[in-house]
């Protein structure tokens, strides 16, 4: 039977975004108000710096999680919003959308948990410097989780 919707690996940090904004999404409906989740390219990356390894270039960290944010603009899950004023130097809000609750189920923040349970125990097992997650991709070199 042929499938309808392609079937795609996602790297780390693009599953920890959809991840982290599926959890955003349910406190944000949980607290009721708006029916819009919209939030500003500072705020996605403040949810993101916790779980990206410790660096001290923060230019490098911000350009990664703009390009994660790309791709999940072209995912379709995220929704750039045109800035207010022109005047005003606006870095980016987007808005989260609805079909993230669909793609982002239990099932699929289970498997995305037991996985990160997996890395976090074979990172405070490796050596000081080594990771085995920094990539995006477990011991066998694939990439985390599927979608």
């Amino acid at each position: 039977m042929p499938r309808l919707i392609v079937r795609r690996s996602l790297t780390y940090p693009v599953s920890l975004m959809l991840a982290l904004l599926r959890k955003r999404m349910a406190e944000f409906d949980a607290g009721g108000g708006d029916t819009r989740l919209v939030l500003s390219r500072d705020e996605i990356a403040e949810l993101m710096r916790v779980f990206l390894p410790d660096g001290t270039n923060e230019t490098r960290l911000i350009d990664q999680v703009d390009a994660t944010i790309a791709k999940v603009v072209d995912l379709g899950f995220l929704r750039r919003l045109k800035p207010v004023s022109a005047g005003m130097q606006d870095r980016g809000h987007f808005e989260v959308r609805r079909i993230l609750k669909a793609f982002v189920d239990a099932q699929w923040l289970a498997e995305f948990d037991a996985r990160l349970e997996a890395y976090r125990t074979t990172l405070s097992a490796a050596p000081a410097g080594t990771s085995a997650a920094a990539d995006g991709r477990d011991e066998a070199g694939e990439e985390m989780p599927n979608a």
